[in-house]
């Protein structure tokens, strides 16, 4: 059986199933179609969607068909939704009730990764340039990367949007899933010197990478080399939920700040020492734990195996092949026990 799915809103293009490689993965178990009417399940990707459409939707939808709230965003969980930890839920409507199941970090287990995490699925580059920089950084001896941190222009760089309203610490404890957009915003506040980076949409007026032909590429050359310590610290905690921010951090030949509890899955892939782990710390007493940092011989062998990890495992294409698989195989499940 076939599962056909429909897109729909103004974020249908940030889901599991708007990305090609993931398209591809899944076919031809689960295809996406432009027609509403011919498709099994409905898909949002965003609470807002919801609350926007709900209604039209309520009159819209047929008998045979599913509402799912597919999300592969924490934070728009973690901020927008009410409650992000209930997969079968409803929406009172003019027109009716409105039933929908969530499926997101908390709720499924479509983005619980075996080696690598979902968001590096999402574009065939991230893997591909990542295979190529770990190959040259895991070339590095020690003796190295000291004298590369002895040239950098900046001790400390954040790069991330700016973001001190108090929505942006919502926090579901049960689930150990809260927001850390404003933890890290007041820890970039808190860190000083004169050789101190900030940068992100709110800090200046650079272009949002949104809006960048290659934001992500532009990120590596704009800071390779050029910092001993970058933030890679989420927008929201989840222990599955990584991005492509760790990475980079270590890509770039910086050592990555982190907030991650003893069972956040960082831990699966980094060796202990690699990267300056804040959990459990105000941003006060983190920016001075950062301040009185040094990458003394401990760190850097740490620092070493950690960018020999990261070679290997972005040069094993068979690892990369089988989470395409794992994820195909979640994504399948998921949807198809509801129809």
């Amino acid at each position: 059986m076939t599962i056909k799915v429909h897109p729909f809103g103004d974020y249908a293009h940030r889901q599991p199933l708007a990305y090609d490689p993931i398209r591809r993965a899944c076919a031809p178990a689960i295809t996406v179609t432009d027609t509403f009417d011919a498709a099994d399940i409905i898909l949002l990707a965003h609470t807002k969607d919801l609350d926007r459409h709900a209604e039209a939707l309520a009159l819209r939808l047929a008998a045979h068909q599913r509402l799912v709230l597919l999300s592969e965003e924490p934070l728009w969980d973690c901020v927008w939704a009410k409650d992000p930890l209930t997969p079968a839920q409803v929406v009172e409507t003019e027109a009716g009730p409105l039933p929908y199941v969530f499926l997101n970090h908390v709720t499924s287990d479509i983005y619980e990764f075996e080696r690598i995490p979902y968001f590096l699925l999402t574009d065939y580059a991230y893997p591909t340039r990542y295979g190529c920089w770990f190959a040259e950084n895991a070339r590095l001896s020690q003796e190295d990367w000291t004298a590369r941190f002895a040239a950098v222009k900046w001790d400390m760089a954040f790069v991330a949007e700016y973001r001190d309203e108090p929505r942006f610490d919502a926090a579901f404890p049960e689930a150990g899933f809260y927001g850390l957009g404003r933890w890290r915003t007041r820890l970039a506040l808190a860190c000083t010197g004169e050789r101190l980076l900030r940068m992100g949409a709110g800090w200046n007026v650079l272009p949002r990478r949104q809006t960048l032909p290659d934001w992500h590429l532009e990120k590596y050359l704009d800071l390779r080399g050029r910092c001993a310590v970058l933030s890679a610290v989420e927008n929201t905690y989840h222990r599955s939920y990584i991005t492509e921010k760790l990475f980079d951090s270590l890509a770039i030949g910086a050592v990555p700040l982190y907030v991650a509890g003893a069972d956040h899955r960082v831990h699966d892939l980094l060796p202990q020492g690699a990267f300056v782990n804040l959990h459990g710390l105000t941003p006060e007493v983190a920016a001075e734990r950062i301040a009185g940092f040094t990458a003394d011989p401990q760190t850097l062998s740490a620092y070493c195996e950690a960018q020999a990890r990261m070679a290997a495992l972005f040069n094993t294409p068979t690892l990369l092949c089988a989470e395409y698989e794992r994820l195909a195989q979640a994504l399948t499940r998921n949807l198809a026990a509801l129809i």
